[in-house]
C-alpha cells in the first residue's frame, strides 16, 4: 500500500478514536517520511491546529519508547480543554497520563540567519501554564512499535489540559519548578522541570529551531508543551488527577 492509505488510516483513526487493526502499510523509512505524513495528517484532517507538543525530552520517555531524542507532534483546538474538564475515552483507549509544563506565545519565532536563543524564545512567550497531557497511540502495537510510527501518529498526542495561564517565572526557576500528582486524592507522583530536556525552557527553544528546519515555525498564540516530567504511567477511565506545580499553579483532569 502507498503512504496515502497511511495518511488515511491515521487520519481516520484520530478521528475515530479507535485503535487502527491493522497496520496500513510499512513503518516510515525514516524520521522524516513520519514527520511528513504527520504534517499530512495535520493538513487534512480539517482540525483547527493550534500549537504542538513535544514528545520524548524526557530520558524516562525516550526510554520507554525506544527513542534517540525528542520529536513533535501538534495540539488541535478540538482536543485542547481548560482545568477541570470530563475528557472522554474509549476502553480501547491507552490513557497514559503525562504532567507537562506548557506555553503560550506571544509572537511569531520565524526562520532567520540564526538560531533562536533561549533567553529570545522566552521574550516570546505570552504566559506558562500547568498542564496534562494524555498520549494514546492509535497503531496496533502501541508502545511497543518503532518511533517513526509514533512521528507519523501525531506524537501520539489525545489530548492536552491546560491550566490557566501565569506570568513567567525567573529564568533560572524554570528547570527547579516541582510537580506533585494526585490521582483520586492521593498523592501518587512527583516531578521536577528539568526532567524534560534540562527544563520547559529548553525544549521550548530545540522546538522553535527544530521547526524551522522543517520550513514551519512557532507561531503567536500558539500552545506549547514540553513533555512529561513525572514517570510516565498510566490512569483509568473515571480517575480524576491533579497536578500542583510550585510557582505556576494547579491543573485538573477526570477521564
Amino acid at each position: 500500500m502507498s503512504s496515502q492509505a497511511t495518511i488515511d488510516a491515521l487520519r481516520a483513526g484520530r478521528l475515530s478514536g479507535e485503535k487502527i487493526a491493522v497496520y496500513p502499510a510499512a513503518a516510515p523509512a525514516d524520521m522524516a517520511e513520519a514527520f511528513a505524513m504527520q504534517s499530512a495528517v495535520r493538513e487534512s484532517i480539517g482540525w483547527k491546529h493550534v500549537g504542538w507538543k513535544i514528545g520524548c525530552t524526557s530520558e524516562r520517555a525516550q526510554k520507554a519508547l525506544k527513542a534517540d531524542g525528542p520529536f513533535p507532534g501538534p495540539v488541535y483546538a478540538e482536543q485542547l480543554f481548560p482545568s477541570g474538564t470530563h475528557i472522554k475515552t474509549l476502553p480501547s483507549n491507552s490513557r497514559t497520563t503525562e504532567p507537562e509544563i506548557a506555553f503560550t506565545m506571544a509572537r511569531d519565532l520565524s526562520k532567520r540567519g540564526n538560531p533562536w536563543s533561549v533567553e529570545e524564545v522566552l521574550a516570546a512567550v505570552a504566559t506558562i501554564h500547568p498542564s496534562i497531557e494524555i498520549v494514546n497511540p492509535r497503531l496496533p502495537k502501541g508502545f511497543n512499535d518503532v518511533v517513526e510510527w509514533y512521528v507519523a501518529d501525531g506524537g501520539l498526542n489525545h489530548a492536552l489540559v491546560l491550566g490557566p495561564g501565569v506570568k513567567l517565572p525567573k529564568q533560572s526557576d524554570l528547570a527547579r519548578i516541582t510537580n506533585r500528582v494526585k490521582i483520586n486524592g492521593q498523592q501518587k507522583y512527583s516531578g521536577l522541570a528539568s526532567n524534560a530536556l534540562g527544563g520547559p525552557e529548553m525544549a521550548l527553544a530545540w522546538l522553535a529551531n527544530d521547526l524551522i528546519s522543517k520550513s514551519l515555525f512557532l507561531r503567536a498564540g500558539d500552545v506549547i508543551t514540553t513533555g512529561v516530567i513525572t514517570e510516565v504511567f498510566e490512569t483509568s477511565i473515571g480517575d480524576l488527577i491533579d497536578a500542583t506545580y510550585d510557582l505556576i499553579g494547579t491543573v485538573s483532569v477526570q477521564l
